[in-house]
């Protein structure tokens, strides 16, 4: 087969064949691109070349498409539409029309208290998508999205690389929570009977130990730890009808993940509070599909922020 000269085919040439096709003649065509003739024409003698075809025979005042014409008519209009439709940039973004799947990667904690909602949100506003939620956390956020596994990342993170972007989402804070019926505790709790108290933690070490432990190591003092476990869900279930506490975020014990009576309270040492934030390709950052989620999401999430500090 022989080699095409790609360099000689530009979207000028398939213009103008588009609009011989249409009119049947080269003044009309030429007033339609808002060329003169002799543009058109030249046009018209390249197209002859590369196709090695008359393509159009001037009959009277009309230039009659060729069989070869005919056949290639309909795949030039294809090939315009899709330039015109899905490669040239458009001023808005139509949720209601998009057939995709919008990809969100979620901390363990964010996806149960956000995903449903930002799930209702999408099905509401974009009812022919799919939505597809996957894990992820400061470390693997990265290699998601450079992969397009990912649109977005919903969590907490250490460092954010120069190829991201970040979006604040909201700042999230650490309370006690436990069930009063069984420590039967003032509040806010004191600090011996939190130290005393048997406490659940998040964490993925096997020394069992957090920031928290490090505060109070300075203060010489030390906590009585009994479990460690990497699932909030998990140490939220285990606290009702247990003598036992959990120093957790806020929105963890706020959100009605479970139907439990558990009591909120600062603690009595101070605890750092963290930003939980939403990252994403900065170098996508004009696409218009991700700019509509990525403002979809914040929204969503910040609403319900609200609305669970107000409950």
């Amino acid at each position: 087969m022989a080699e095409i000269n790609w360099r000689g085919i530009d979207l000028n040439l398939l213009l103008t064949f588009d609009a011989l096709i249409r009119f049947q003649s080269v003044s009309a065509a030429s007033r339609h691109l808002h060329l003169g003739q002799p543009a058109t024409s030249y046009n018209l003698k390249r197209l002859r070349e590369l196709l090695a075809d008359p393509l159009f025979e001037r009959q009277g005042n009309r230039m009659e498409p060729t069989c070869r014409a005919l056949e290639i008519a309909p795949k030039v209009s294809t090939i315009l539409t899709i330039f015109r439709e899905d490669v040239l940039p458009t001023n808005d973004f139509a949720p209601s029309q998009f057939e995709g799947v919008f990809k969100i990667g979620f901390s363990d904690y964010a996806e149960q208290i956000f995903g449903p909602d930002i799930f209702d949100a999408l099905q509401r506003l974009a009812p022919k998508a799919k939505i597809l939620f996957k894990p992820a956390d400061s470390d693997s956020s990265t290699q998601l999205l450079e992969s397009h596994d990912v649109d977005v990342c919903i969590g907490v993170f250490n460092t954010v690389p120069k190829t991201l972007s970040s979006t604040f989402l909201y700042r999230e804070k650490h309370l006690c929570i436990f069930d009063n019926n069984e420590i039967n505790t003032t509040l806010p709790i004191p600090l011996a009977t939190y130290l005393s108290t048997p406490q659940l933690i998040i964490t993925a070490n096997q020394l069992l130990s957090s920031q928290v432990d490090q505060r109070l190591s300075a203060m010489g003092a030390q906590r009585h730890v009994v479990l460690g476990s990497t699932r909030f869900l998990t140490i939220r279930r285990m606290l009702a009808g247990r003598k036992l506490l959990a120093v957790m975020a806020e929105m963890v014990g706020r959100s009605e993940l479970i139907d439990d009576q558990l009591t909120l309270c600062e603690p009595p040492i101070d605890i750092p509070n963290f930003d939980v934030d939403m990252v994403a390709l900065k170098r996508d950052d004009h696409h218009l599909r991700l700019q509509w989620l990525t403002n979809l999401i914040r929204d969503v999430i910040q609403q319900k922020v609200t609305q669970l500090r107000q409950a």
